[in-house]
């Protein structure tokens, strides 16, 4: 939520609703016994704004700028944000939150610690916040556990011109890497940039004690003119790095500056001319930099990938970087199939390209999991072959231990998918797909509630992520699991409203709605579902949900069961 959202006269710092407590100091939803309420965090903003102002009517427009601060959502979102904060706070006749017909919203308490006047429904405008509201900001960035020792650089109290500052709450070794800008490139070659700095966050992103955000999520920012300071508060990070990228023939110009987030100011910069075929390199030393400004006594941190590419190997990590570029971009057949036919060209400039095998392995797996590979018998052969050369060449390299973990999820081996998961943890614990394979490994084996967290930390890390969808689609499906089915609903309508493709989660929705005392809606998913499918039937959700564990098992097939009262063949 945005701090400004927050009004700077307000007296009131807690408002009673129907036994639930609203700690607006806190930014807090607690129930009659003082545990924390079951509310996702933009449920749980679009409540505190609306209990900052309660009494007055907050706009729609007010509220979706506020809660959704450079994000493009539906007015879906705010209503199924609405409808949560209802349910939670059992407002069924809408006497706490009430709709204003073509204005917006009003949150009226039954009591309050500290009265609150009740004024007439009159659009209240949302004035900027206190400093004294800037611990609401720790609930809602993303946060991680640093190392002390290293004091924070205060911005100058006499600068006119400074930004709020960060909350107290940011950790100093946090930072993310926003999108390289390419210079003097075609649009077309844009994805060189995005790969460097794809390369840039994966190198430093293997240390342990740094929180790095998810590429994906700082790809939003492309093409934007945005100030760093901003940038900064936004996710809930110390640093933004920031920069250009120039290729000119074998030659590849790098300028980097890492800015302080609290004030602005430029903490480290630096400017790598290098042949293209000494890229890997370069970017490794960079590393060195970059620890440097964030882990002073560490000193500068490189890597160890120093050989000398051939023009070939720099032609095939060229068409692998393009590769990732499309795999990446988001979950569909299209973009699958371009991803592994960029991936196999780069095999064949370089049959050693580790970039180009893994790329080969993961889109293939990938693609037979999702059954989108035209011929899912040769596809799960092709991810095998490439797997094997890939452990003969880096057998405990990051691209090397994604592709095993895709690989044994295409397989169905639950065990040995969690196996890698927790090597990956160790080596890469800010790379959210290290927690992707977790979760999804713990659901297939039965373990529902510690599966969750595991998909919530992906989330937290990359909250803007292209796989975003999957994640809150794994969450659904663990709830489902649990009997849980508000919740499922919640999670898997989150899903297919992302990304229609992902057919797995259909059927989870309609079936959860179901379970959930509410039939027609979920008929009416599945009539939109079967329009979209038409050939489904209930006997293929086995395969769109493979799993062996008695647990896992019992839940599906309550699924399956449900489906086909509703009518599913």
């Amino acid at each position: 939520m945005d701090l400004s959202a927050i009004p700077a006269d307000s007296a009131a710092t807690r408002v009673q609703l129907n036994g639930f407590v609203l700690d607006l100091a806190n930014g807090e939803l607690r129930t009659a016994s003082q545990e924390l309420a079951e509310l996702r965090k933009q449920a749980l903003n679009v409540l505190l704004a609306l209990g900052s102002h309660a009494g007055h009517v907050v706009t729609k427009d007010e509220l979706m700028r506020r809660v959704w601060p450079n994000v493009i959502v539906g007015d879906d979102s705010l209503a199924q944000a609405i409808a949560e904060i209802r349910r939670v706070l059992g407002d069924s006749e809408h006497r706490l939150v009430r709709t204003i017909t073509r204005r917006g919203y009003m949150l009226v308490g039954d009591a309050a610690a500290d009265p609150l006047p009740i004024a007439s429904a009159t659009a209240a405008p949302l004035r900027p916040a206190p400093s004294r509201w800037i611990a609401i900001a720790a609930t809602l960035v993303l946060v991680a556990a640093v190392a002390a020792g290293i004091a924070l650089i205060k911005p100058n109290p006499a600068s006119k011109s400074a930004k709020p500052a960060l909350s107290s709450g940011v950790p100093t070794r946090s930072l993310v890497v926003l999108p390289l800008e390419s210079e003097g490139g075609s649009a077309e070659e844009s994805w060189f940039a995005d790969a460097v700095t794809a390369d840039l966050t994966s190198t430093l992103g293997r240390w342990p004690n740094v929180h790095v955000i998810g590429r994906d999520t700082a790809r939003t920012y492309k093409d934007k003119a945005v100030d760093p300071r901003d940038v900064a508060r936004e996710l809930g990070v110390r640093y933004v790095i920031r920069g250009a990228v120039r290729r000119d023939g074998d030659r590849v110009r790098l300028d980097l500056a890492m800015v302080d987030g609290e004030s602005g100011a430029q903490r480290w910069a630096e400017q790598i001319d290098v042949e293209r075929a000494r890229l890997a390199q370069s970017i490794d030393d960079i590393k060195g930099g970059v620890a440097k400004t964030l882990i002073i006594e560490v000193g500068r941190v490189v890597g160890e990938r120093a050989a000398k590419m051939l023009p070939q190997q720099v032609a095939a990590d060229d068409l692998a970087m393009q590769g990732f570029a499309v795999f990446l971009r988001g979950a569909s057949q299209e973009n699958f199939l371009e991803a592994r036919q960029l991936f196999e060209q780069a095999v064949t400039k370089d049959p050693d390209s580790i970039r180009g095998l893994a790329g080969v392995s993961m889109a293939n797996s990938f693609g037979v999991i999702m059954q989108w590979m035209p011929d899912r018998e040769a596809s799960a052969l092709r991810a095998e072959e490439t797997l094997v050369r890939l452990d003969s060449i880096d057998p405990n390299g990051e691209m090397t231990l994604m592709s095993r973990a895709s690989l044994a999820n295409m397989r169905g081996d639950w065990d040995g998918v969690l196996l890698v998961a927790g090597t990956l943890l160790e080596l890469y614990p800010n790379n959210p797909t290290s927690h992707h394979h977790r979760c999804s490994a713990l659901l297939r084996l039965g373990g529902f509630e510690e599966a969750i967290p595991s998909c919530q930390r992906a989330i937290k890390i990359s909250p803007r992520d292209s796989r975003v969808a999957f994640w809150h689609g794994l969450i659904g499906m663990n709830y489902f699991m649990l009997g849980q089915y508000a919740l499922a609903a919640d999670y898997a309508r989150r899903t297919v409203t992302a990304n229609s493709k992902l057919t797995g989660y259909w059927p989870l929705l309609a079936a959860s709605l179901t379970l959930d005392g509410r039939r027609d809606e979920g008929v009416q998913v599945l009539i939109d579902f079967m329009e979209r499918s038409p050939g489904f039937d209930a006997s293929k959700i086995p395969t769109m949900w493979y799993g062996k564990h008695p647990s896992f098992v019992e839940g599906r097939d309550r699924m399956i069961v449900t489906l086909r009262e509703m009518g599913v063949p």
